[in-house]
């Protein structure tokens, strides 16, 4: 063997164990999605990977593609464990495929989600790298801050960015790991979710420098790092069990109800009329009979169109005035052109079915529409046979509000949920209450229904309201301002719950303020880009 052989096989055996530090750490980072007792991991596991990215040499060749490449090893590991319970969808009995094409879904699912969003995600740690070089042309030694304050920037700036496209799918953002402990989710009610996906990258970018700076015996550096990265978990944490605690709502008093049918989506769909409208009128009256002011169904609880004055009109309005109280149910509706949308529509006792409509403003890619239909049908057909509808649905643009003797209610669809804007475009309409439907029959009782219902919760948290959420076989739950589940059915049961909920009308500071963390953020990376480098001659090393 050559000797350049031998030497270019040594360089790979060693780019091995940092390619296999970043995925370990990125199932790591994940692994409290599916435990969220976990929690402590996210906040640690990051911690070597940045400290890698801020120590480690600079590979000789392609330092760019290596930065990258690295940064997708971390996301794809990451998204494979956020994405796992996709093989609990087996055998996807409600699309009607065979084994064989049910397989070829999950593992496109499976292995193609975390793909296609690993390989975007992964230009973070190369804008970070690039920044490390620049950072060490300034006077590095005196501002060692920013890098860690550029890695949270970047990650909270790529979390929002997935939020623009069909493709991005926000449903594992880090905020997510925390729901195991509420506290340290609470600073979401100042500024979103993405505080505390910032706090929790920002504490393991400073761990990774008191790592750094004990491993070349500068003790003093390294408890001051340690003792900052513990400021910023302990602020949090304190700031977070003090709302808990002290945490008081203000409104009107009334008792919300939310309907769980236990009706699968292959049940849903096989016209089994009379048993879907039997269980969802017993579990109703029921609710109202034990004080309910107030009932949510289900997205799509009733899988038909509605018509004024049609059977599904008269149904609902004679269900309504026999109950004695509101009744906000999905079902679908026909506009212009024939376009159908998935919609909540109210059932008031006294006036019937209204002609306000909320329609689900962000769908399902695969179950409610099939992006890029005709290379799907190509290159994979059986994702195009997904949906149980024939036709894409429409989807709505407005945050349109329900009027009720105790205020105003704020619907949103499913999918809906894990899009932070939408409820924050109720909630500034005047929403005092958040109503979500969703139907996650599709995921039985894998992780994937735990994963979004605590979407709801951080919902609740930003936008310091109560959230009654209603899922066709669960999770079905009732939520205070501070995540809360004070009334929960777990999945695959028949039943309903009911609890009392407060007409809130105080906003949240991040209600105000909205994403401006984020804009903060990519600001702020932006300026260090444009910042002059300055002379090279200042250029000092970080230890």
């Amino acid at each position: 063997m050559k000797t350049s052989d031998t030497i270019t096989n040594m360089k790979k055996t060693r780019r091995i164990p940092v390619f296999f530090l970043y995925a370990l750490c990125g199932c790591l980072t994940a692994l409290p999605m599916v435990f969220p007792q976990l929690w402590i991991l996210s906040w640690i596991a990051p911690t070597f990977v940045f400290a890698a990215a801020f120590f480690a040499p600079a590979p000789a060749k392609h330092p760019l593609r290596r930065a990258w490449s690295r940064g997708l090893s971390f996301f794809y590991c990451y998204g494979l464990v956020v994405f796992y319970w996709f093989v609990e969808l087996y055998p996807l009995d409600f699309a009607g495929l065979d084994q064989w094409g049910a397989l070829a879904v999950i593992l496109v699912a499976w292995f193609g989600l975390p793909l296609l969003q690993g390989i975007f995600s992964a230009f973070q740690f190369l804008l970070l790298y690039l920044l490390r070089e620049k950072c060490a042309k300034f006077q590095f030694r005196s501002t060692p801050i920013l890098l860690p304050l550029c890695a949270s920037s970047l990650w909270i700036f790529f979390e929002w960015i997935q939020t623009l496209t069909w493709a991005g799918v926000p449903w594992g953002k880090l905020a997510l790991t925390q729901c195991g402990w509420l506290p340290l989710v609470q600073s979401a009610s100042l500024l979103g979710s993405y505080a505390v996906s910032f706090l929790v990258i920002l504490t393991a970018s400073l761990l990774s420098f008191a790592l750094y700076f004990a491993k070349n015996t500068t003790p003093k550096r390294a408890a001051a790092f340690a003792a900052a990265a513990l400021c910023v978990f302990g602020s949090n944490a304190v700031y977070g069990a003090l709302r808990c605690v002290l945490y008081q709502p203000q409104g009107e008093q009334i008792t919300a109800a939310a309907v769980q049918g236990n009706i699968s989506s292959s049940e849903k769909w096989d016209e089994k009329t009379n048993s879907t409208l039997d269980i969802h009128e017993k579990l109703t009256l029921e609710a109202a009979a034990d004080g309910a002011d107030l009932i949510l169904w289900p997205e799509t609880a009733l899988p038909y169109v509605y018509s004024s004055g049609g059977k599904l009109d008269v149904y609902l309005t004679d269900l309504a005035e026999q109950a004695g109280v509101p009744i906000i149910a999905g079902f679908f509706i026909h506009e212009k052109e024939r376009r159908l949308y998935n919609v909540i529509g109210q059932a008031d006792p006294e006036t019937g079915v209204g002609n306000t409509f909320y329609k689900k403003r962000r769908l399902v890619p695969f179950g409610e529409f099939v992006p890029l239909r005709e290379l799907v049908m190509f290159l994979i057909p059986p994702l195009s046979q997904l949906s149980a509808l024939d036709n894409d649905v429409t989807p709505g643009d407005n945050p349109e509000l329900f009027e009720t003797p105790y205020g105003k209610i704020g619907s949103v669809i499913c999918f809906d949920s894990i899009y932070e804007t939408l409820i924050l475009d109720s909630v500034r309409a005047g929403a005092n209450l958040i109503c979500i439907s969703t139907n996650d029959s599709w995921f039985k009782d894998s992780a994937a229904v735990y994963e979004h219902n605590s979407h709801a919760k951080l919902r609740a948290v930003e936008t310091g309201r109560y959230v009654v959420r209603a899922a066709n076989t669960g999770i079905s739950s009732i939520i205070t301002p501070t995540g809360k589940v004070t009334k929960n059915l777990p999945p695959l049961v028949e039943g309903y719950i009911l609890d009392d909920v407060y007409m809130i009308s105080e906003h949240t500071l991040y209600t105000i303020v909205g994403n401006i963390l984020v804009l903060a953020a990519g600001v702020y990376t932006a300026a260090l880009f444009l910042w002059p480098a300055g002379d090279k001659k200042r250029k000092e090393n970080p230890s």
